[in-house]
This record gives structure tokens, C-alpha cells and sequence, in this order.
């Protein structure tokens, strides 16, 4: 029984810090959009960034930001994206 639960917290704690992880990358993400593309932009990122929870994705992102000429090309990423 205490081996059932300790694996079961264990399990808990895994998922609470992929969660956090994929959160704190979103933020990233928002941050560096605001800096490069402004407010506006940034704003509009929020939602679409918050459907995305695979990790690989987000790191594909990560990249297609630095890779964007302008806002809205930032932004037509993420909606294919998610």
C-alpha cells in the first residue's frame, strides 16, 4: 500500500513538473515575443501558446520566433501551431 502511493506521489510530482516546465517556456516565449514584436503581439501570443503542452513543440517555437521577420508572421506560426 505505501509502495502504491509512493509511486502514485511520484507519478503526481513528475507530471506538476512538466507542467511547470511547458508553463515557464510559455512565459519565456511571451516575454521574448513582447521584446521583439511588442505588447501587442505578446497579448495575442497568450492564448495560443497556452493550447500548446508538447515540449517539442514549444521548443520548435522557441525557434520559429527568433526566425520571424515580424508579428505576424510570429503569430501565424502559432496558429498553425495550435
Amino acid at each position: 500500500m505505501l509502495a502504491d502511493n509512493v509511486e502514485t506521489w511520484t507519478d503526481q510530482w513528475k507530471q506538476q513538473g512538466l507542467e511547470e516546465g511547458r508553463e515557464t517556456t510559455r512565459q519565456i516565449l511571451i516575454r521574448q515575443a513582447r521584446r521583439r514584436f511588442g505588447p501587442e503581439v505578446a497579448e495575442q501570443s497568450q492564448p495560443l501558446l497556452a493550447r500548446i503542452s508538447d515540449p517539442d513543440q514549444l521548443e520548435e517555437l522557441a525557434d520559429q520566433l527568433l526566425l520571424s521577420p515580424d508579428g505576424d508572421t510570429w503569430l501565424t506560426q502559432l496558429k498553425r501551431a495550435s
